[in-house]
């Protein structure tokens, strides 16, 4: 006997049914997209990270290990509580570089403290110049004349040193000169400081100076080293308020990430829940129509069941379309915020880049510096050990370079700089290092050449010179330049290396200067 009478269609439910379950599936596939389309932006997200913690690396070395500690939690998705005690220690770290005491005593104070301690040796007076230093960790002395008087008062205490130019009769002026210009040579100087630097230079190696020019000289050479030291405290501080932002919008990310994902949750519980009761109800028709007996009763029920089923589809689709428009616009926020972070890396990355040319060059000529000479030094160390093709070394080194300063003035004696590394460069192989070590010092590194082809380079860079002059203040002037050349040798290091050059550049200016020499 048939349940269903010629008026009612048997099919009727049954394609009622199916349109609802070829909603659902639609509504499943357009969340399987939403959830592709999240992941997609995770990844995104992760590399974009990444990225950022491989541009901030080597700010500084407390910041580095959790900066690898963030990439290592994203290599394999987002965490979202591993990466959060992450950025919580980054956090940590970067309060405390903030907070760091800065260290309590200079270079350059040690080194005038040991030079004090080598040259008065009475006991009396080691053990007040060592009171003096171990003072010096907790006091600052506001300016150098003050620190001045306390050295004196220590080695020399029934000195009247009331005036500073008591100060300055007491100290060699060379020597101090040629500490300040170590010092000067061996820090990095910022470009805005470049014309002071060089003019504070010029001072110290000027002859005939009087003691109360000698304390002008002083006075301008520390306040110069004040504001280098001022302008670096002031770019550490843009460092860390960068480092703080970069946390804070971290943080952020987190938390939105956190709420994408709870919503993702979220969703995929209540697809379960509706599979769940659709399929307790259709269980529920099939135990009613194997146990129905009349026909109106049963079409009763199943039209119950079926408009359940219908209002829990409804109601669910309702809520999906809810969370979706929630999740969308998470993820529109964090891909805002994705994209904010890589225009702010990007412009980092520009900074540092800048950072890192002005570093590795020298501000006069151009040419790389020492600190680029000593990189590509070891890059070049290092392919020499491994293939043993030859490497030589060349140290040039200006004739009577101080005589063209005293001479004719600074300005000149930095036109000669200038023409000297234009033609170091302009005759050179492009396979060779040029740099300019220090003064009037310039180095070549040279691949794959031995010491007799290194001079045969060495003498035609040499003879052009030679015939490079200039005009100053209407005089002409001739320009030469000496070298010493040498080649790697098993068990070479860069210093003792560099130290053989030397001498065979000290060869060649006791032979008469204008030449080339080999050791």
């Amino acid at each position: 006997m048939s349940f269903f009478n010629k008026a009612t269609d048997p099919n009727k439910w049954k394609e009622k049914y199916l349109n609802l379950l070829d909603e659902q599936e639609q509504s499943e596939a357009s969340c399987k997209k939403s959830e592709e389309s999240y992941k997609e932006k995770e990844d995104l997200l992760c590399k974009t990270i990444i990225r950022l913690t491989i541009a901030t690396t080597g700010l500084d070395p407390l910041l580095d290990p959790h900066l690898q500690g963030i990439r290592d939690q994203l290599k394999n998705g987002i965490n979202s509580q591993a990466l959060k005690d992450e950025l919580e220690k980054f956090t940590t770290s970067v309060s405390q570089i903030k907070h760091t005491p800065p260290q309590s005593q200079s270079v350059e104070t040690e080194l005038l403290f040991d030079f004090l301690l080598q040259q008065y040796n009475t006991e009396t007076q080691q053990n007040a110049l060592r009171l003096l230093k171990k003072k010096t960790d907790t006091v600052k002395f506001e300016t150098s004349n003050q620190l001045f008087i306390a050295i004196l008062e220590a080695i020399e205490p029934d000195d009247d040193i009331s005036t500073p130019t008591i100060i300055a009769n007491h100290i060699d002026i060379g020597i101090v000169s040629r500490q300040l210009l170590l010092l000067l040579e061996g820090i990095e100087i910022p470009s805005i400081f470049d014309q002071q630097a060089q003019t504070a230079k010029q001072l110290l190696t000027a002859p005939n100076r009087t003691t109360t020019a000698f304390e002008t000289i002083l006075d301008k050479s520390f306040k110069l080293l004040l504001k280098i030291k001022q302008h670096s405290q002031s770019e550490q501080q843009d460092i860390d308020k960068f480092l703080s932002h970069i946390t804070e919008q971290l943080a952020a990310l987190d938390v939105s990430v956190l709420g994408a994902s709870s919503a993702a949750i979220e969703s995929a519980e209540n697809r379960s829940k509706l599979d769940q009761s659709v399929s307790e109800q259709m269980e529920e028709l099939k135990l009613s129509s194997t146990n129905a007996t009349k026909l109106e009763p049963l079409k009763g029920v199943i039209n119950n069941r079926l408009a359940t089923i219908a209002k829990e589809i409804q109601e669910h689709n309702q809520k999906e379309a809810v969370q979706r428009q929630k999740t969308q616009q998470q993820l529109d926020d964090l891909v805002n915020k994705i994209k904010d972070m890589e225009s702010e890396s990007s412009d980092l990355k520009s900074k540092l880049k800048i950072a890192n040319n002005q570093a590795l060059r020298d501000t006069l000529t151009g040419l790389p510096n020492r600190n680029a000479y000593n990189e590509r030094l070891e890059a070049e160390l290092a392919r020499w050990k491994r293939y043993h093709s030859p490497l030589s070394l060349i140290v040039w080194d200006i004739d009577h370079f101080k005589n063209i300063n005293d001479s004719y003035g600074h300005k000149a004696g930095d036109k000669v700089l200038l023409l000297i590394a234009k033609q170091l460069s302009d005759h050179s192989r492009a396979t060779d290092f040029i740099s300019r070590f220090g003064g009037e010092e310039f180095t070549m590194l040279l691949p794959n050449t031995d010491s007799q082809s290194a001079l045969i380079v060495a003498n035609q860079l040499r003879q052009t010179i030679e015939k490079t002059g200039f005009n100053a203040s209407g005089a002409s002037v001739a320009i030469t330049i000496s070298c010493g050349i040498t080649e790697f040798t098993l068990n070479d290091t860069d210093e003792s290396a560099f130290e053989r050059a030397d001498q065979a550049l000290y060869q060649a200016k006791e032979q008469g200067r204008n030449r080339c020499c080999i050791l």
